[in-house]
């Protein structure tokens, strides 16, 4: 399938969840992330705040969670500059105040800057994924560069779908693949593909 079709369907897709089956599906993808035995030896991940809008998948159930069970993680965000389409990276905590950009994403506002060496793994938005760990996103390609540049992180996608019965087929040559994606089905390593 190609990226532009899948794009589309599963925008809809996710539009027309009920409220009872976005939960139940965020309920899900927050225990296995949770439980994940991975976390216990990480300390620096970035991740994206959703738009809940837009039904995207909540991660913020997966920051408050962590700041409940008091753990050692520090989340990272992002700023988007729409002119580069670069992202720059801030630490998150409890005082961080937030603003909304154009596209009704937060983002922090007089954060302290993160440098991308510290981040050890990165919680990645999409809208669909095929099983060799390609995603589909919203096509701006920030998040393609900014994994490029940051080869040695661990890049997990969040999803609320399961795979793509079929591969995405206009994959591009600086596509980054994930390593992991948690879905509401469990979390799927695609070392473990081949």
């Amino acid at each position: 399938m190609l990226k532009a079709d899948i794009r589309k369907i599963y925008k809809e897709k996710r539009l027309s969840l009920s409220t009872a089956c976005f939960e139940e599906r965020n309920n899900k993808l927050l225990h296995f992330f949770i439980s994940w035995g991975k976390l216990k030896e990480l300390q620096f991940i970035h991740t994206f705040l959703p738009i809940l809008s837009q039904k995207e998948p909540n991660t913020w159930a997966f920051i408050h969670q962590s700041w409940e069970d008091q753990s050692k993680i520090s989340w990272i965000i992002a700023t988007t500059n729409f002119k580069t389409k670069e992202l720059s990276h801030f630490y998150l905590d409890k005082h961080t105040k937030l603003n909304h950009n154009k596209w009704g994403i937060s983002e922090p506002i007089n954060a302290k800057p993160c440098p991308i060496k510290n981040i050890q793994m990165v919680l990645v938005p999409l809208l669909a994924f095929d099983e060799r760990g390609f995603r589909v996103g919203y096509g701006q390609g920030f998040y393609d560069r900014f994994l490029a540049q940051c080869p040695q992180t661990i890049k997990v996608g969040i999803s609320l779908e399961p795979s793509l019965e079929e591969n995405i087929t206009d994959t591009d040559p600086y596509d980054v693949p994930l390593d992991y994606c948690i879905s509401p089905e469990g979390i799927i390593d695609f070392s473990k593909q081949f």
